[in-house]
Parts: C-alpha cells; sequence; structure tokens
C-alpha cells in the first residue's frame, strides 16, 4: 500500500479545495479577434463560468452553452452571462435556439416562447430597450413577472419603463370583446390579453376602444386573460383611427404619443402595460422623446 506523505496530503487537499470553489464551466466563446473576459483581454476563444463578464472590443463574439443555446454579442456590446440567463449591459444579442434561456434587460426579461424562436434584443440609449423577431416569439415579461408584450416574427418593439409615478398607468387599444360575462380586450401593440372590469363595458362590445386604468394584482384573470385592469377611462375610437392606429403600430409610420393618460390614437399608438411604454421602433418610442411618465432624469 502506498504510503502517503504530508506533502502529498496537502497538495490533495489543495487540489480538492480548489474544484470545490472553482465556478463551473457553463460554455465557451469565440471571436474573430480580440475580446474582454472578465476585465481581460482575450484571443480567439476562451471558457466561461457562471457569471461571467464578455465585453466585444471590434467584432462580433459567438457564445456555445452546455444547454444548447446560442447566443452573440455585436460589436459594443457588453453582458454578464449565466447558464440560463444574459444580463445585457450594453449593446445587442442575438439569441437562437434557446427556449430555456432568456436575457434581462433594464429590469425587463425577454424569453423565447420556442426553441425555433430567433431574435434580436438591443439597448437603445440607456432607458430603452429593442426586441427584434426573426422566428418564433418572444415573450417580455416586467420585473413583477407580469406580462408586457407578446412579440411575434416579423415584428420589433421598443419598451421603457415607466417612471415610479405612473408604473401603476395601463393604456390598450383594441377590440373589446365578451365571454361569459367577462369581457377581454387584446391589445393592438403588445398583443397582451387583458381582462377589463369596469362601468358601462357592456355598450362598448365589438368596438374598438381605448382603456385607461390600473392592474388589480389580486383579482384572478379569465382563462385566455394575462391580468385584470381595471379600467378608469373607456373610449370608443373610429373605425379608421382604430385601423390607422393598428396599422401604424405594425408599419411603423411617424407621429407619436401625446403626454399624459390622454395618450392620442394616431399613425403610430403607444401602449402602457405593465408599468412599462410599447410601440413600434421605427416611430413611436425609437422616434418619440420622453413618454408618459417618463421622467427627463431618465433620458
Amino acid at each position: 500500500m502506498k504510503r502517503l506523505t504530508l506533502r502529498s496530503v496537502f497538495v490533495w487537499s489543495m487540489t480538492l479545495e480548489f474544484a470545490i470553489a472553482a465556478p463551473p464551466v457553463i460554455g465557451t466563446v469565440t471571436a474573430s479577434g480580440a475580446f474582454r473576459l472578465n476585465g481581460d483581454t482575450v484571443l480567439a476563444n476562451g471558457t466561461l463560468t457562471e457569471g461571467a463578464v464578455i465585453e466585444t472590443v471590434r467584432g462580433d463574439l459567438s457564445v456555445r452553452l452546455s444547454g444548447g443555446a446560442r447566443l452573440s454579442l455585436g460589436a459594443g456590446s457588453r453582458g454578464r452571462l449565466y447558464s440560463d440567463h444574459i444580463l445585457l449591459e450594453k449593446g445587442e444579442a442575438r439569441l437562437e435556439n434557446a427556449a430555456a434561456f432568456h436575457l434581462e434587460a433594464l429590469g425587463l426579461t425577454i424569453r423565447p416562447d420556442r426553441e425555433t424562436s430567433t431574435g434580436r434584443i438591443g439597448l437603445l440609449a440607456s432607458h430603452r430597450v429593442r426586441v427584434a423577431v426573426l422566428t418564433g416569439g418572444f415573450r417580455v415579461l416586467n420585473a413583477r413577472g407580469v406580462l408586457v408584450a407578446n412579440v411575434a416574427a416579423g415584428s420589433a418593439l421598443a419598451f421603457e419603463p415607466q417612471a415610479p409615478a405612473a408604473a401603476a398607468v395601463t393604456h390598450i387599444t383594441g377590440t373589446l370583446t365578451e365571454q361569459n360575462g367577462h369581457f377581454l380586450l387584446t391589445d393592438q401593440v403588445t398583443h397582451v390579453t387583458v381582462e377589463v372590469t369596469g362601468q358601462g363595458l357592456q355598450a362598448q362590445v365589438g368596438q374598438v376602444v381605448q382603456v385607461t386604468g390600473t392592474l388589480n394584482a389580486s383579482a384572478t384573470p379569465v382563462e385566455g386573460a394575462s391580468q385584470v385592469i381595471a379600467a378608469t377611462s373607456v373610449q370608443a375610437v373610429s373605425a379608421a383611427a382604430g385601423g390607422a392606429a393598428g396599422g401604424g403600430a405594425a408599419a411603423a409610420g411617424a407621429g407619436g404619443a401625446s403626454a399624459g393618460a390622454g395618450i392620442g390614437i394616431g399613425v403610430t399608438t403607444v401602449a402602457i402595460v405593465g408599468g412599462v411604454a410599447a410601440a413600434a421602433t421605427l416611430g413611436g418610442l425609437a422616434a418619440s422623446g420622453a413618454l408618459p411618465g417618463q421622467s427627463s432624469e431618465s433620458r
């Protein structure tokens, strides 16, 4: 039997301690040139551990995770990577093959809804997030886990979390329907279906309406809805204006929203769901200045 020396015992214990303390490897990163990994400049490729900070220098870089997800970061991007998500701090990321993986930015969670979903998510300045979907779809949730938007393939929306004073406000537009005594509305911009409660709703069934209200977090929505909105204002929108609003959100024409709860329905519509403003990115949020409830300090 081999005798253990004091030195061999010391080396063995140090090796075991290092193995236990070392963070787990979660994937690999490759780039055509140099990039930064945990503050160090690295050439061509590197190994990723939980919580690693990666930053592009000039070109793009690609990441392959052990769980199968693939993502890439564009030039001038930075993010903190974990086995199940990336916290995007700067720039743009592309996600694919990432059904069990998601991205976080500005307190929002952007989660693919299927294995084949592919999308580009980028930070616009320091206060907006753009989600452009190429295939499949992505769900956007706020910091409390409330559904903010369903973004389908071929569409792109920009999102801006609102200041605390305005975060409770919901402002949506769509056709009001009735289901077994419950009133439902699917927003034209975010495609989120909500249950609406309040006075005078029966008379508005079948019409395109603007609903302003607040989230009733204690209420359980009817099947098919993600949340219950207690309406403080329900206004009918003309067929022409309603079509322009829906078409503007999809085609992202010029125009914007007026400040305050009375957001106008024009060529571009801005919706507010879960304390987050959303609009098509070629107009609306991407083209406008301050939004309802958005303080100048955050811009």
